[in-house]
């Protein structure tokens, strides 16, 4: 099993639990600037993501651990992007630590599932290639016939 709570250090002294479960969803609907995350996002605003997944597994603790409603969470948004950039080795565990709850997998699963997809992608782009150049070599001599 992959735990599934973390206690993080957000600034100076201040801790914060997180809980990454399903019904974090529930907080993303609250944040109306929170737009779709593009295929082709850059490293900054993956990581401003993840400050934001943070932000709302620490609500997601705080209010199934009986402290109060959101309304009442002592922190804001922005004091989980500070922590990004104030502490960005602290925030990469922390990330590593969310993608393992969130899949369910450990971090040395992940890779080698990634690895495999991208020895995938590689060899399919090599059989597309050698199809075409057999296609290209079977269809162009016919075009000059007619």
């Amino acid at each position: 099993m992959v735990p599934v709570r973390k206690q993080v250090e957000i600034s100076e002294g201040v801790k914060v639990d997180l809980l990454f479960t399903p019904r974090l969803s529930i907080y993303q609907d609250s944040v109306a600037a929170l737009p779709e995350l593009a295929a082709d996002a850059g490293w900054l605003e993956v990581m401003e993501r993840y400050a934001d997944i943070m932000y709302f597994a620490a609500l997601n603790a705080w209010e199934l651990d009986g402290h109060g409603t959101a309304e009442d969470f002592p922190h804001k948004r922005g004091d989980f992007h500070g922590w990004m950039a104030a502490d960005p080795d602290g925030f990469a565990a922390a990330v590593k630590f969310s993608v393992s709850a969130l899949t369910g997998k450990r971090p040395d699963e992940l890779l080698k599932e990634e690895k495999k997809s991208r020895e995938s992608a590689k060899e399919a782009a090599k059989i597309e290639k050698k199809k075409r150049s057999l296609l290209y070599r079977i269809t162009h001599p016919l075009k000059s016939f007619s």
